[in-house]
């Protein structure tokens, strides 16, 4: 027997075993081939935003850059860096959805803590058709892709990076070039959503290395995770990043929380 039909006849076994169901609504959807793992009626009902918002304030922009009154606030760029205000350094921030939407945050929590793999795919298929959508306002052409790493530990429990696997998916349209291991986490810490906002920044404190900067030097990131909520995570990757060299650097994310 060939191998393509004793590989379709062991996946028919495994689903008459184990029913494939929706993320989101947890009914079996091994009748719909394309949408196994988000069905094709919770797919419709997931509602993308196109707009931009600031990523400290959440203030509506033009363009996913710091609104005029956060540059203000925190005296953002390099002029202002000495003169004892904290700078930002994501330079903009991207992000499809919500993740005060539940079957967002089913989807996501599915991905991260289900360990259910596969479901990079329709992820991906998401931010493919986002980033279409925006193509003619954000230029991503000329940008190298990073992804937000894990620590060791944490990889070696989850089995995979999930921030990874949708910078593959990502590059696959923008024809971009994922670098890995660049931006290495050399600490383990507690996970940020179990944390208060206050503690968050703490956590991540020293924790980020760049061991290629010859990778991001002069160049400009887009920095991809899965959610992005006080932004703790994105902003500490980001400042290493420029510490090394980097020009501007834009946050992709799935959803923001």
């Amino acid at each position: 027997m060939p191998l393509k039909l004793l590989t379709t006849a062991k996946e028919e076994v495994l689903e008459l075993l184990f029913p494939i169901k929706c993320a989101v609504c947890e009914k079996e959807t091994g009748g719909k081939r394309k949408n196994k793992l988000i069905c094709t009626d919770c797919l419709k009902e997931l509602s993308p935003s196109f707009n931009f918002y600031c990523p400290l304030c959440e203030a509506r922009t033009s363009d996913g850059k710091l609104c005029f009154s956060c540059q203000l606030i925190i005296g953002n760029g390099p002029a202002q860096r000495g003169n004892g205000k904290n700078p930002f350094y994501l330079d903009r921030l991207l992000h499809p959805f919500s993740y005060k939407d539940f079957k967002i945050q089913k989807i996501i929590k599915a991905f991260k803590y289900r360990f259910i793999k596969d479901l990079e795919v329709p992820l991906g298929r998401l931010m493919i058709k986002y980033l279409n959508k925006i193509k003619d306002k954000i230029e991503l052409g000329n940008y190298i892709i990073l992804p937000v790493p894990l620590h060791k530990r944490k990889f070696n429990q989850r089995g995979y990076n999930q921030s990874e696997l949708l910078a593959v998916q990502i590059a696959k349209f923008l024809s971009g070039k994922v670098v890995k291991e660049c931006l290495l986490k050399t600490k383990s810490t507690k996970d940020q959503a179990q944390l208060k906002e206050g503690e968050r920044i703490g956590n991540l404190k020293n924790v980020f290395v760049c061991q290629k900067p010859e990778s991001v030097s002069g160049k400009n990131i887009l920095l991809v995770d899965d959610v992005y909520t006080t932004g703790a995570t994105m902003a500490e990757c980001a400042r290493i990043l420029k510490e090394a060299g980097a020009k501007e650097i834009i946050g992709l994310t799935i959803a923001r929380g």
